[in-house]
């Protein structure tokens, strides 16, 4: 039997669904889709070079080559709507009154990170990534974890991402040591100097001697 005249090609298939920015996820790489199926499931068709979007009703709404590393993204400008801020949930002032919520460090974060990328959209995901610590760790902790990566200059989802347990784990025992600080105050009253005094210790000290072995006196006696 002679051999076919194309070599086969594996082809992986997979069900995703087209985020708020208009990128499917694929193998940890993100690829935009036509503005029209944000929200809707798509069918990926990927080979080891290329993938393939179609609907699921089978029409085919764009072809990308693969990427070439983890996190890349793939973006073609005519399948973002001509203002994505009024069209998508997610947008720039969106991000940046939630970070307000939080403080002016996280703030200044968030609008840096937006306008890291040539598309404003392709830095979504980062943003809900660092909004999303809330949950985990806290407002304060974000603020502060924000406010070091400003310091360092290394404003990036990824630097806040390592650091973050860190500053939380900081600020757990500073805490936990203002507390036991609390405790040990509770119901403490202020000494008069004059009672440290080494020389009157040391005389207390020894009245207390001296009455312990008068009274082993009275008992002999008795």
């Amino acid at each position: 039997m002679p051999l076919p005249s194309t070599f086969y090609h594996y082809m992986e298939r997979e069900e995703a669904k087209v985020s708020s920015d208009f990128h499917v996820r694929f193998d940890n790489a993100y690829y935009s889709v036509p503005r029209q199926y944000v929200h809707k499931r798509v069918l990926v068709k990927a080979t080891a070079t290329e993938i393939r979007i179609s609907a699921l009703s089978g029409e085919n709404l764009c072809e990308w080559p693969r990427a070439n590393y983890k996190g890349q993204r793939l973006t073609n400008p005519e399948h973002l709507p001509g203002n994505s801020r009024e069209m998508s949930e997610w947008n720039g002032p969106y991000f940046t009154q939630k970070a307000m919520t939080v403080g002016p460090n996280t703030v200044e974060v968030i609008k840096r990170i937006l306008s890291s990328r040539k598309y404003e959209v392709q830095t979504y995901r980062q943003c809900v990534g660092v909004l999303g610590f809330v949950k985990k760790y806290g407002k304060k902790v974000l603020e502060e974890c924000c406010r070091q990566a400003l310091e360092l200059n290394k404003v990036t989802y990824t630097f806040i991402k390592n650091s973050i347990p860190a500053v939380a784990e900081e600020s757990i025992d500073s805490a936990d040591v203002s507390h036991r600080n609390e405790d040990k105050n509770k119901g403490a009253y202020v000494m008069n100097p004059s009672s440290a005094d080494i020389n009157r210790l040391l005389a207390k000290s020894q009245s207390l001697v001296e009455q312990a072995q008068k009274g082993g006196h009275r008992d002999e006696n008795d």
